[in-house]
């Protein structure tokens, strides 16, 4: 069926960061790339969220299109617009047991928060099966690479870019609510020791 609600904002950003590794070159955002066609609402939850695969059009590739597996706004997995039916993958993740992964990193963070006044951002998205990507943007170009990650012990993050050649890096971390330079609000944050990609804190868009 057709989908016209708005899509989270996490999705989007995990297609920009897709297409970025597919081709450095492509300036255009994600919505100019793909469109919504269809929504799959898999009768599978996990701690009463629901899972949502939601397969667009694709600009890049127009046969097979792209797909998204969500759990709430969570990205679960990017792939062709054939993954967002795919109830296997939403039963697999419900049922993981996330065995050497801290819960509280999932999903997708940013250093916009914290960056007023800077020309550059990293962002990361750490997803439950082990995976995810990092990225830095500036006004000239922006660069993804797919990680794989895991935590060896209680405050540290394992994280190897790209997944099979790069150098496994280790990084402490502390998770909690900070306030942003430009907000008197507190956001949920993440620190680390030292940086990750060029950005030491973080706060969690999802």
């Amino acid at each position: 069926m057709k989908h016209t609600t708005p899509l989270p904002n996490s999705l989007w950003r995990s297609l920009q960061a897709h297409y970025a590794m597919l081709d450095p070159e492509e300036k255009k955002q994600a919505e100019d790339l793909a469109t919504a066609r269809a929504v799959h609402d898999h009768r599978v939850t996990r701690d009463g969220v629901p899972y949502t695969g939601i397969a667009l059009d694709c600009l890049r590739n127009p046969e097979h299109g792209v797909g998204v597996l969500l759990h709430g706004t969570r990205v679960v997995a990017v792939g062709t617009a054939d993954l967002a039916a795919r109830t296997d993958l939403a039963e697999r993740d419900a049922r993981d047991p996330r065995t050497g992964l801290d819960e509280s990193l999932l999903g997708h963070w940013s250093t916009v928060p914290f960056d007023y006044g800077v020309m550059e951002c990293s962002d990361f998205e750490l997803r439950a099966d082990g995976t995810g990507w990092a990225s830095v943007t500036n006004a000239f170009m922006e660069d993804a690479q797919l990680l794989t990650w895991h935590c060896p012990e209680p405050g540290v993050l394992e994280v190897r870019s790209p997944p099979e050649t790069g150098e496994a890096r280790r990084h402490r971390y502390r998770v909690g609510p900070e306030v942003p330079v430009d907000s008197a609000e507190p956001v949920m944050s993440i620190t680390f020791d030292p940086a990750f990609v060029y950005g030491p804190q973080y706060a969690k868009l999802t």
